[in-house]
């Protein structure tokens, strides 16, 4: 009986322990280990937006050799060149628009926290440790200065705002890549609208 209320007990201090708030250094490890996380999916978008390059200077070297191959435009009907053309420049355009966005998924932009009403008197405000704007703003005493005061509680503060800082960038970058994927889907279907005209026009 005594082994049976033992465990019950056991149970019941594990519930609540799992329960309980993390400690401060545990929240620092969890904040850590988020960041990471956070590094890992701007890295994933930065690969995906690389490959997407990859496949748009495939798209446009193949679209560059089918308009200056000396036998395709001249061997089309006037009507049937005009109409070329004009799909030409459309893919032209579209290319340099989706071009900008692949530039803006992969540029090394940030995004400076910004904190709101946090008052800077909380005990909790980020003591500016961390963010490399902060660092540099000051000499390196100075900095070591600030190491030598800031809390543990101020430390996770920072931490938890660079983690915001960090989501809000990949965010950017996702959309940024989303809009990058549907121009490539774009520049394929008009691609294949060339070919189209050019094995129509072939056939008759």
């Amino acid at each position: 009986m005594a082994s049976a209320d033992s465990a019950l007990d056991a149970d019941v201090a594990a519930d609540l322990e799992a329960l309980s708030p993390i400690d401060s250094w545990e929240r620092y490890r969890a904040l850590n280990a988020t960041m990471d996380e956070a590094y890992e999916i701007i890295d994933l978008n930065n690969r995906e937006a690389r490959f997407a390059l990859i496949l748009m200077g495939g798209l446009n070297a193949a679209a560059v050799i089918a308009v200056t191959r000396n036998e395709f435009l001249p061997a089309l009907p006037p009507d049937r060149r005009m109409w070329v053309v004009a799909v030409m420049s459309i893919y032209a355009v579209v290319a340099l628009y989706y071009m900008l966005y692949a530039v803006a998924a992969l540029r090394p932009g940030h995004f400076r926290p910004r904190l709101g009403d946090w008052p800077k008197d909380a005990p909790d405000y980020p003591k500016g440790v961390r963010y490399f704007e902060d660092v540099i703003s000051r000499d390196p005493h100075e900095y070591w200065k600030a190491w030598r005061e800031v809390s543990m509680a101020q430390l996770n503060a920072e931490l938890a705002v660079q983690v915001h800082s960090l989501c809000m960038k990949a965010d950017s970058r996702r959309r940024a890549l989303r809009r990058l994927y549907d121009g490539l889907r774009l520049m394929t279907l008009l691609l294949g609208l060339l070919v189209v005209v050019f094995v129509y026009s072939a056939w008759r």
